[in-house]
């Protein structure tokens, strides 16, 4: 399901109806899986009941230059990360954050006030660090006392910009996530470990044979099935990457996943290969294609890392961006659900040895990546903010 975007109104004849404006941003794939796994767990939970707006603020209401922020942040990652961890760190801090924030209302005050009285709510979810602040600012300018959900996206580093003062509840994914929060002077009692929240295909599919489902995708179904990620733009060394393992002697079939990046989806597919290889874009079914792999090799991004995890899928970091991903690092490989190998050359060696008759270390590492796997966090996350919406309604 794709939640369709509406003007918020009100439904006569129903006392139980409940407005919801969830806002997230096209700014890396994170923000708007999270964002649709729990608006389809709340329509799945509530029906016609829950009234849902799906905004992202930056495409539908920022003028130029603030929609192309998006592709700014596109360009950022691409160039190794580098301009992406120097923005990072810079503003890391509660301090500059404030100041930040400041500059960025007097940029912003128009499209988020526009946005708050088109959408009229009983309560707003925020799935991005930088709508937090103007959002509540702008509840205050329009006096409306809407509660605010922010729900971080992030899977441990949580930048201050997730933690604005003043929210009713920060749903975060990990206690490492938790300890962030709380360490900028977050109340304790306003923020609740989630999980980051993945689209409940991903968990249903698992009781689906992991053959039939690579014979429905045109795999061979008896070769081991290597599943490359190059997430949402299509980032870093993908290309070496992908050569790299395919002249690593593994005995498998690759599928490469070039997310948006059409320049590298031509690349791949016209390149010859010795192994058999599928070559796909960015694609809408990647539950299918995590079920009939045997192994996963991506960035550390948040979303695809829980995704896999909620699979079982054992996984092979080959780099992390700067800043919020590199302690999702630690965390995969700490639990033993993943090793980490950032250089094309490392990771063509982990998939090689991984995939070895011999080896053991595949079956193990998918145990506990099930283990760390949170399938009902998107079930979870819309329960906690129906909640908060009929504590507003009926103040």
């Amino acid at each position: 399901m794709s939640p369709s975007t509406t003007k918020l109104g009100s439904c006569p004849g129903h006392r139980r109806v409940r407005r919801l404006l969830i806002l997230f941003s096209d700014t890396g794939g994170g923000h708007r899986s999270a964002a649709s796994a729990v608006a389809e767990a709340l329509q799945d939970l509530y029906g016609e009941t829950a009234q849902i707006a799906f905004i992202d603020p930056l495409a539908e209401y920022a003028p130029w230059p603030l929609d192309q922020l998006g592709n700014i942040y596109t360009y950022m990652v691409r160039l190794k990360g580098k301009p992406w961890a120097i923005a990072w760190h810079l503003s890391n801090g509660q301090r500059r954050v404030m100041v930040l924030n400041k500059g960025w209302w007097l940029l912003a005050r128009a499209m988020f006030l526009e946005l708050l009285r088109d959408h009229t709510a009983d309560v707003v979810v925020c799935c991005h660090p930088l709508f937090n602040a103007p959002i509540l600012r702008g509840l205050d300018n329009i006096n409306a006392h809407t509660p605010l959900v922010t729900l971080m996206t992030d899977l441990i580093a949580g930048h201050p910009f997730w933690f604005e003062p003043g929210g009713s509840r920060y749903l975060v994914p990990t206690e490492g996530a938790r300890r962030g929060a709380l360490a900028c002077g977050l109340p304790a009692e306003r923020i609740q470990v989630t999980g980051l929240p993945v689209n409940p295909r991903f968990a249903a599919i698992t009781r689906k044979n992991p053959l039939a489902v690579r014979r429905r995708l045109g795999l061979e179904p008896d070769l081991p099935v290597v599943l490359l990620v190059g997430g949402a733009e299509g980032m870093g060394p993908f290309y070496r990457l992908c050569k790299t393992v395919a002249a690593s002697g593994v005995q498998a079939q690759l599928v490469m996943i070039a997310g948006r990046n059409e320049q590298l989806q031509a690349r791949l597919t016209a390149t010859t290969w010795a192994l058999p290889v599928q070559v796909k874009g960015f694609v809408q079914n990647m539950h299918e294609w995590m079920r009939a792999a045997d192994l996963l090799v991506t960035k550390a991004g948040p979303s695809t890392i829980s995704e896999a995890l909620v699979m079982g899928l054992p996984i092979v970091l080959s780099g992390a961006l700067p800043g919020q991903e590199r302690p999702n690092v630690e965390y995969v490989v700490q639990a033993g659900a993943g090793v980490w190998a950032p250089t094309p050359r490392r990771a063509a060696v982990a998939v090689r040895n991984l995939l070895s008759p011999d080896n053991l270390s595949l079956a193990q590492m998918a145990v506990h990546a099930k283990a760390l796997g949170q399938p009902d966090a998107a079930r979870r996350v819309a329960e906690i903010v129906w909640g908060v919406a009929n504590k507003a309604s009926t103040r």
